[in-house]
């Protein structure tokens, strides 16, 4: 099997992948697998094979558009997960300002200090 369609086969899966809607649940089992076939893309990509005919040449350029989109939806991905861990520490900040609501109230707090002295 030529490195062209190797590289058009795993990048068809990942296009397949980003595809689908995603949840918070499935969230890390998606991020393993497009890790998993991304990983094994650059391998391929390293060979630095050209292509040899039309059709190769045809198989790359679709590559190339799945790519943009495989592009911006990891972007996507990836401010998703950024929103989540801000809202994470959001949400921690607020649980420990309710547990202890005193917790920043400095120690000079209602003392009256006479500056005429």
């Amino acid at each position: 099997m030529s490195s062209v369609l190797e590289i058009y086969r795993i990048t068809e899966q990942l296009f397949k992948l980003v595809e689908k809607p995603v949840n918070s649940d499935d969230r890390e089992d998606l991020i393993d697998k497009l890790t998993s076939l991304l990983e094994e893309r650059e391998l391929i990509i390293k060979e630095n094979i050209r292509p040899k005919d039309d059709q190769e040449k045809q198989l790359g350029e679709q590559i190339i558009l799945w790519n943009k989109t495989i592009e911006a939806r990891l972007a996507q991905l990836k401010s998703q997960i950024q929103q989540d861990m801000m809202n994470l520490k959001k949400a921690k900040v607020t649980n420990r300002q309710y547990a202890d609501p005193y917790q920043d109230v400095s120690v000079s707090d209602g003392m009256f200090y006479d500056k005429r002295r």
